[in-house]
């Protein structure tokens, strides 16, 4: 037996010299995220093996392809109970202290036949979000709405801790059209101060151009920020039964301390 072992070992270890494909590894190297320059990422997923993925489009960019299943919702985030959904790359400490400066970016592309949201009270997509540790919760969050992807800023003068009924955010403004994010890339770029003074800021940019600029403190708590990224499904009740699968690429997720170093 432990010789039968040794010898599937070796053939193993042939093949992956030798370059061959084998179906399982993909799937053991898909918990790693692909970013640069943040902490160290932890997948929230409810565990099926096709909800993170690398991929390869046509024209040869490599993506992280996330999928959103009706009812996927991690154990570890309580999102069962909680009337969420995900399947998210989170940051794990040390996160990046308030008081700093950040430059982050990533592409993103939506297929044609992503499900948009409708009018109403639906399910919210959130699509990329600064969130903060401990009490507090989410500093600046990309909501996919009918029309547009809004970046909101969360009230930084109140303490948002109960992810049922949140705090209507404090800023909303719409960055990108929700047509122009259906089959082809976009670049959103970050540049925020995270501060509970008036030092504090926020600049969004899309596809290189300015799409927001927001002055004034930007937490409410000393606890770190920290990045997420991937699919997360808010009041998913509202879809009036199973949410449809949602499926969400992103590339070029990188961190820096200045604009050339995330462009």
């Amino acid at each position: 037996m432990v010789r039968e072992m040794r010898r599937l070992r070796c053939v193993w270890v042939l093949m992956l010299a030798l370059g061959v494909v084998i179906a399982a590894a993909p799937q053991a190297l898909a918990q790693r995220s692909q970013a640069e320059g943040f902490s160290r990422f932890e997948l929230q997923t409810a565990g099926w093996r096709g909800g993170y993925s690398t991929v390869r489009f046509s024209d040869g960019v490599e993506a992280e392809q996330f999928v959103l299943r009706p009812g996927d919702c991690p154990r570890v985030t309580n999102d069962c109970n909680a009337d969420r959904e995900r399947i998210e790359f989170s940051e794990r400490n040390p996160a990046q202290p308030v008081g700093s400066e950040v430059w982050a970016a990533w592409s993103i592309y939506l297929p044609a036949d992503f499900a948009v949201p409708g009018s109403g009270r639906v399910a919210n997509i959130t699509l990329g979000q600064f969130h903060q540790r401990d009490s507090s919760g989410p500093e600046l969050l990309f909501v996919l709405r009918r029309n547009w992807l809004e970046a909101e800023l969360t009230n930084p003068y109140r303490l948002d801790d109960d992810p049922m009924n949140p705090i209507p955010p404090f800023e909303i403004n719409n960055v990108l059209r929700t047509s122009q994010m259906l089959g082809r890339w976009n670049r959103i770029m970050v540049n925020a101060r995270w501060s509970r003074g008036e030092d504090g800021f926020v600049r969004i940019y899309v596809n290189g151009n300015q799409a927001w600029a927001y002055n004034g403190p930007t937490t409410n708590s000393n606890a770190p920020i920290y990045f997420k990224y991937g699919i997360y499904r808010s009041f998913a009740s509202r879809c009036g039964g199973p949410c449809p699968e949602l499926t969400a690429y992103y590339s070029d997720v990188v961190r820096g301390n200045s604009r050339e170093d995330v462009e």
